[in-house]
């Protein structure tokens, strides 16, 4: 992997865990915070669209990478990083989905949070930060003190009001015809796009099927569901990293 690997996260938190990260060992991977979240979390205060999030991705990496990079996306961060390689494709050498948000039914949680009331989404955290350990669990995680910590450190890195809008974003976008329509051209512009997911949540994730038989790659992580990275971080860091060349 001779360029750098942008990693985008989803919903919640960030992938710049040190347990994360540590599996791609030498290689260059770059782990930037969308806008509202992290270092950009006092830009909660007004709404944004998800082409905002790849105007701002790609101001962030032009800023620090001379040349292109490739692109991967996790669940939300899909979203982003296919509006971002439709927009910037002169950028971006590799298209992988991680679970990516491709249809509206992907962006299920985002059509809930999208509808609720500031109140209601901070009592929905609260309870996730009380128990932690139960949250993980019900999207399968084993409640190892790496996936804990991380879980916790994601809970803590954006505003509810991030959350929000973040989802309504999402929700906008992936209802609106032209984003399947974008990715579609992604594909047929000869530009790899990867599709990866874990055993325990591949049959949820919705695929379409042109998008599935026209993939360069379509892997499964095993013992693993959407959150593969804290769960099997070493195959996930080794299943993204091989599929790219140059």
């Amino acid at each position: 992997m001779k360029y750098p690997l942008l990693l985008v996260h989803g919903l919640f938190g960030s992938l710049s865990a040190p347990g994360i990260l540590a599996p791609f060992a030498n290689k260059s991977v770059f782990t930037p915070d969308l806008i509202g979240y992290g270092q950009y979390r006092e830009q909660y205060a007004r709404e944004w669209t998800l082409n905002d999030q790849a105007d701002h991705l790609e101001s962030w990496i032009r800023m620090r990478a001379d040349g292109p990079v490739h692109l991967a996306g996790h669940s939300v961060g899909g979203a982003v990083a296919v509006l971002m390689a439709k927009h910037y494709p002169e950028r971006i050498l590799s298209l992988t989905l991680i679970e990516g948000n491709l249809t509206l039914r992907d962006a299920f949680w985002s059509q809930k949070i999208a509808s609720q009331s500031l109140d209601e989404i901070q009592t929905e955290v609260d309870g996730f930060r009380e128990d932690v350990t139960a949250w993980i669990a019900r999207a399968g995680v084993k409640p190892t003190r790496f996936a804990i910590e991380t879980a916790t450190d994601w809970l803590d890195n954006q505003p509810v009001a991030t959350l929000r809008a973040q989802a309504r974003a999402v929700v906008s976008a992936t209802r609106d015809e032209s984003y399947l329509e974008g990715l579609r051209s992604i594909v047929s512009s000869g530009l790899p796009v990867h599709l990866l997911a874990g055993a325990h949540s591949r049959n949820e994730w919705n695929i379409p099927g042109w998008l599935e038989e026209n993939a360069t790659t379509n892997q499964v992580i095993p013992q693993a569901g959407h959150l593969m990275m804290i769960e099997q971080p070493e195959i996930f860091a080794r299943t993204v990293t091989d599929n790219l060349t140059g």
